[in-house]
This record gives C-alpha cells, structure tokens and sequence, in this order.
C-alpha cells in the first residue's frame, strides 16, 4: 500500500521523523529546493507526465475543429471528464508518488493508481466543500453592507460614487473568499496523503496554513508570476500579421506548458504538506 503521512497526534505509536522514515532534509528545504526537487522527480516517474501528456493533448483536441463531427453533447461530457481527471486523479497521483518518494517507500504505477481511485470520493467532497465555502461565507460577509445599503435612504452608490461602491463590495467579498481560499489550499493533500476525511482535511489545511504563512504567500507570488508570463502573451493586442498568425500558436502552447506547471506544484504542495504535517 502506498504510505499515508498524518499529524503527530493521529499517529499510532511513535510519530518521530525517523519512524516516518523522513529525513530532515526534507523538513529543511525551501519553497524553491522543492520545486527543484518536484522537477527531478519527474525525471524518475515518467508515469506522471505520461498521464498529464495523455489528458494535455485531449484538451488541446477538444479545442481545436478536430472532433467537430462528435455532437456536442459529447464534447462537453468529454471536457468535463477530462477537467476531472486533470484536477482530480492527476493531483491524487503526485501526491502519492511524492510521499513515497520522500518516505523512501517504492510505489507501483498500480499501487499508485489505485490509491488515486480510492481517495477520489473523499477528494470529490473536499473540492465541493471548499467551493460550497467560497461561494456562501464571503457572501454571508457581505449581506450585511448590503443590508447597511438599503436602510440608507437614497440611493447609497449616487453618494458615494459608483467606483467607490464597487471598490467597497468587492474587497468586502474578496477578502474572506481569498482568506479561505488560503486556509483551505492544502485539503486535497491532506485528504489524498493523510487519508483524512473531507471536513478533517480542512481542518488539517487550516492548521498548516497557519504556521507556514509566510511559505504560502511566497508559494502564490511565485506561481502567479508563472501564470502571467505564460498567459499574458496570448492576450496582447494584435501588433502585425505576424503576431496575428502566432496568437493561435502562443495560445495552444502556453496552455500546454500551463498544465504541466500546475502538476510541478502539484508536487511542491505534497511536499509542503509533508514539511507541515511532521513538523
């Protein structure tokens, strides 16, 4: 079976670093040694880009005029399973390859794979409970200026300016959706590696995330600048035929290289969450 790797307190026995079979180098890398670790290890599991090449190129195919002859119906099954198996399986499969890596435990593609199977329906319930959070706390948060606004007589955005209430809402909104959206980042690891159950592994994130806060903000500096300058160049305006003929070009592969970043954090965020659970 693949190794699961809990908090000190739900450990049978001895939870020591040495019992874990982890070494404290593992505990003493940094956000960047894991990302370089994270790209290594693709180098010994060519499982892992072989699945995401797999899923990549499907996407790439249901973009493209390729399968027009399929009826639509079918193109949206087909996006919506692919999205899952992307966001779900492949997710569930790094974790497991990094926490048998770091606990010196050899995993099969099989034992693998069938880890990731087995903790779909739990990691299924951690995604909805995450979204079902984001979408009814920030709102409950800002019922109550939407409240404050309608006792206020007259028309409350002609007194203060549209900009201004606009600006007001949406960090009244933003702020708690960001808030959990942070708190909440390393529930499919916990639920997939530790084997917790969808509202343990929110609470497990929680606790993580409250002791590596400032790992987590350079985590999100980081990949939000990755994510820019794969995008942004796609969405330049048009400057010339050349550019022109090349948007399309630009678009597909920065999609692409996208997709495979995302499994490299993947991977780094499994290994946080190792770093955080044993600490």
């Amino acid at each position: 079976m693949a190794p699961t790797i809990k908090a000190r307190d739900d450990v049978d026995g001895c939870g020591c670093l040495e019992c874990r079979n982890i070494e404290t180098t593992t505990t003493n890398r940094t956000v960047l040694d894991a990302l370089v670790w994270s790209v290594r290890l693709f180098r010994s599991y060519p499982s892992i880009l072989a699945f995401a090449g797999v899923i990549i190129l499907a996407n790439r195919l249901l973009e493209t005029d390729i399968i027009t002859v399929l009826p639509m119906p079918a193109i949206g099954v087909a996006e919506v399973l692919t999205a899952f198996v992307f966001i779900i399986s492949i997710r569930a499969y790094v974790g497991t390859i990094v926490v048998s890596e770091l606990t010196g435990e050899s995993v099969t593609i099989r034992k693998g794979l069938r880890r990731s199977l087995a903790r779909t329906p739990s990691l299924v319930g951690v995604i909805l409970l995450i979204v079902f959070s984001l979408m009814t706390i920030p709102f409950l948060v800002f019922l109550p200026l939407l409240v404050l606004a309608g006792a206020i007589p007259g028309n409350p955005v002609n007194m203060v300016g549209f900009p201004v209430a606009a600006a007001v809402g949406g960090i009244a909104f933003a702020v708690p959706f960001l808030f959990l959206l942070f708190k909440f980042w390393f529930a499919p690891e916990a639920c997939v590696i530790g084997q917790y159950g969808p509202l343990k592994s929110l609470r497990v994130s929680w606790h993580i995330t409250t002791n590596y806060r400032g790992k987590f903000v350079l985590i999100g500096m980081i990949a939000t600048g990755s994510a820019l300058s794969l995008y942004l160049p796609t969405y330049l305006p048009e400057m010339g035929e050349s550019l022109a003929s090349l948007n399309p070009v630009l678009s597909v592969i920065s999609a692409s290289v996208g997709e495979l970043l995302s499994i490299v954090w993947a991977s780094a965020y499994a290994h946080i969450y190792v770093q955080g659970i044993v600490s």
